[in-house]
């Protein structure tokens, strides 16, 4: 009965394994489509809607992609019956390649990053490096869809009296609420959006043994709080020996990485303009 039930799981990850590869190839020929069609106009030339049109396609497929990654990424997670092994990890280092894309952010989206360490040169917690990467580029993201150009984004990290306390601050929409507005402004910043970054930040979490609570910023907007443990060498997990200083190169991959997946995030984020304009 037991090698029954592993067999049917396995060929339940293979049929899942071979609709991943079908929908991503899907995806990506239509973006390869969307890029020929964009070259062809501009020797051919095209009217607007036209132009607009296939925007709007490249658009939907792109926050397709996002979106089935983000699920493919939660039901991976669901399925693990175990927690990531944990290891040492400095995250200011892992916020500074976050927020040294603040220069791009700016000049694409028109919002002002700001780091704030409150005086902290080096935070070593315990974390998966990949779902502490995934956390931060989230809480990001969600704080950037739901800014305004010329809005700001603090994050900032302090130490508390049970470890680090991690708040990722924006001035934009806020919670949705009970208020109509900011109920409606909230739906315009993550229009096409199934949520389902929020869902991973908190499973991430979960697996590190952090925790994360989204609350109204002081005065505007909102600010999600992540609280993690204090590292005190005790739990340190076997076969690792010290917690070694990363070279060179393996930061400048790392800087790349999350590079390359934010410029991907930005791709989902909605154009600026009057709130109003998706509702008239």
């Amino acid at each position: 009965m037991e090698q029954q039930k592993t067999e049917t799981r396995s060929i339940t990850a293979e049929q899942r394994k071979r609709v991943e590869e079908v929908c991503f190839r899907s995806l990506a020929l239509i973006g390869r489509n969307c890029e020929y069609l964009e070259q062809h106009f501009d020797r051919t030339g095209a009217d607007e809607s036209t132009r607009q049109a296939v925007a709007d396609i490249d658009t939907a497929a792109i926050q397709l992609d996002r979106t089935l990654t983000e699920a493919i990424t939660l039901l991976e997670f669901l399925r693990e019956d175990t927690k990531p092994q944990l290891y040492p990890i400095d995250l200011c280092e892992l916020l500074q390649q976050v927020a040294a894309q603040s220069d791009m952010i700016r000049a694409q989206l028109g919002v002002d990053i700001r780091l704030d360490y409150g005086g902290c040169t080096a935070c070593c917690v315990m974390a998966d490096r990949r779902d502490a990467e995934l956390l931060c580029l989230h809480l990001l993201s969600n704080a950037l869809h739901a800014s305004r150009e010329g809005g700001s984004v603090c994050i900032a990290l302090r130490r508390t009296e049970s470890g680090w306390q991690l708040t990722v601050t924006d001035d934009g929409c806020g919670l949705p609420g009970e208020d109509v507005q900011a109920a409606l402004e909230n739906r315009r910043s993550f229009l096409g959006g199934a949520q389902l970054g929020l869902l991973l930040c908190r499973e991430c979490c979960r697996r590190m043994d952090w925790s994360l609570q989204l609350e109204p910023a002081p005065e505007k907007g909102t600010q999600a709080v992540v609280r993690i443990p204090l590292y005190t060498g005790e739990s340190r997990p076997d076969g690792t020996v010290e917690l070694r200083t990363s070279s060179e190169t393996e930061q400048e991959q790392r800087k790349y990485h999350l590079r390359a997946m934010l410029v991907r995030e930005m791709r989902t984020m909605p154009e600026r303009g009057d709130p109003e304009d998706e509702f008239l």
